[in-house]
């Protein structure tokens, strides 16, 4: 007698679960690869979050330590650092490389690493409008802060 019921609930989760799966997935940015004279200039995000990147891939920070940045270990003073964006370095690695001339994520050196090293990366989206801060490499806005260019 209960037997319907049940077989009927199950047949409705099987077809519902496929459902918020991909609606799941399908809430990240996509990722745009874009030339490093893109990147060059200042930067700032709501909290008053901010990057400066040089052509010469050095960047001053600061205000990293906001609150959705707290567990990226990043220090929140003025900072000074180099930038490069990740590539394919063979052999199935992938890391920053000082030779690329363009990408669609920037990994971040401090001079002064805190004691804790900072895990932040930016993930290029937008169509190179926005910088995202993500701690994930499968979630490019993983850290819900957006850096958008100053003119």
């Amino acid at each position: 007698m209960f037997k319907k019921p049940l077989r009927s609930a199950r047949w409705t989760a099987l077809l519902i679960a496929p459902l918020l799966l991909v609606t799941a997935c399908g809430d990240t940015e996509e990722k745009a690869k874009v030339p490093a004279e893109q990147i060059v200039g200042t930067w700032t995000a709501a909290d008053g979050e901010t990057f400066s990147f040089a052509a010469d891939r050095t960047f001053t920070s600061a205000g990293l330590d906001s609150k959705k940045l707290a567990d990226a270990r990043c220090p929140g003073e003025k900072a000074t650092g180099s930038w490069a964006f990740f590539a394919d370095q063979g052999d199935g690695l992938y890391g920053t490389s000082e030779k690329a001339r363009s990408g669609d994520e920037i990994g971040l050196a401090f001079d002064k690493e805190p004691q804790e090293r900072c895990t932040m990366n930016l993930s290029v989206v937008d169509g190179g409008k926005t910088l995202c801060a993500t701690d994930d490499p499968d979630d490019p806005c993983g850290l819900d802060v957006r850096f958008t260019r100053q003119k």
